[in-house]
């Protein structure tokens, strides 16, 4: 197994990535046509996939997409990120290489409006019969959303 300052060291050399290390995780930033190179690249290295989520960064027109990997031998992570931009949120899917990425991304699909190319299960799975914008992200405004479909009187918003 590979030490993860030396890890950090080749994702740069490899893939242009911006990384560090802080205790006993490796923070990997790449641009979005590598996310899929990397995470292969990264499966030799860790046994499990933890997550794949997103935070949305309205201000800045971009949603930062990213996975967490977990080794058991010397306990250490990997979080790896990239930056879509909102108005194209579409990044490759992790499913290929690690099958509970299916539900992640599914669920990041339904909460942020995020398509990952290559995930056949992206059908709602909270929000069946939800008829409004994916609620996680930050412009969707649920009070305004609940006083609109539970006809809320004015007075009590």
């Amino acid at each position: 197994m590979i030490e993860l300052k030396d890890l950090c060291e080749d994702l740069k050399e490899r893939f242009g990535a911006e990384t560090s290390v802080k205790g006993s995780v490796c923070y990997v930033k790449v641009e979005a046509d590598k996310y899929l190179e990397v995470a292969k690249f990264l499966k030799k290295e860790f046994d499990r996939l933890l997550t794949v989520s997103a935070v949305d960064f309205i201000k800045e027109g971009f949603f930062e997409v990213y996975f967490i990997l977990y080794r058991f031998d010397g306990r250490v992570y990997c979080k790896v990120s990239t930056k879509v931009p909102r108005d194209e949120a579409e990044i490759d899917s992790l499913s290929q290489l690690w099958p509970n990425a299916s539900m992640h991304e599914r669920e990041t699909w339904e909460m942020f409006g995020i398509k990952f190319k290559g995930n056949d299960m992206l059908k709602p799975l909270l929000t069946e019969e939800w008829t409004g914008p994916p609620p996680f992200r930050k412009d969707f405004n649920w009070r305004k959303y609940v006083a609109e479909v539970y006809r809320i009187p004015q007075a009590m918003r």
